[in-house]
């Protein structure tokens, strides 16, 4: 018996072991998908860490502003520690008449601030909206909320300082 094979016959060419082009570039193209998932993560939570400690910080201030205001006494220690008020208020018996004025007004501010996700929904309790920007290497912060008496606190900050305030 002969076999049928002949010499000239090419063999069929070997199976290549291993992913074909088409694996290697979707596996390409997973890998950098990831990457880039994670550079947007990354960005996401330097965003978010930084204006929660703006807002803590502001959170912060504002309670121990209004606090101040509640007297006369802490009143003028207010306006004393933040030279930056004689702008709004020219002497210290303006800005006294004026927290006189705002008192009755004065709401509570719960000790805990509001969630970051709440208030990028808008449902911060008191309507609370915060700004912080940096002009010529100031920090400026400001912060508006809505007290439970339905007045409105407007706080402006320089680098930690206030620079104004008011109850509308």
């Amino acid at each position: 018996m002969v076999a049928d094979a002949s010499w000239d016959q090419p063999l069929p060419p070997p199976r290549k072991k291993g992913l074909s082009i088409f694996g290697k570039v979707a596996i390409g193209c997973g890998g950098a998908f990831l990457c880039f998932l994670l550079a947007i993560g990354a960005l996401v939570w330097v965003v978010v860490s930084k204006a929660t400690g703006v807002l803590d910080r502001g959170w912060t201030e504002v309670r121990a502003r209004v606090e101040s205001l509640r007297t006369d006494d802490g009143a003028r220690r207010l306006y004393r520690e933040n030279p930056g008020l004689a702008q709004a208020y020219p002497t210290e018996a303006d800005f006294l008449k004026a927290c006189a004025e705002w008192r009755p007004r004065l709401g509570h501010i719960p000790e805990k601030r509001p969630e970051l996700l709440d208030l990028a929904k808008g449902k911060g309790p008191g309507g609370v909206s915060l700004r912080s920007r940096e002009v010529d290497g100031r920090q400026l912060l400001t912060i508006r909320m809505r007290m439970d008496t339905g007045a409105r606190l407007v706080v402006d900050l320089e680098d930690d300082k206030l620079t104004d305030i008011q109850v509308e």
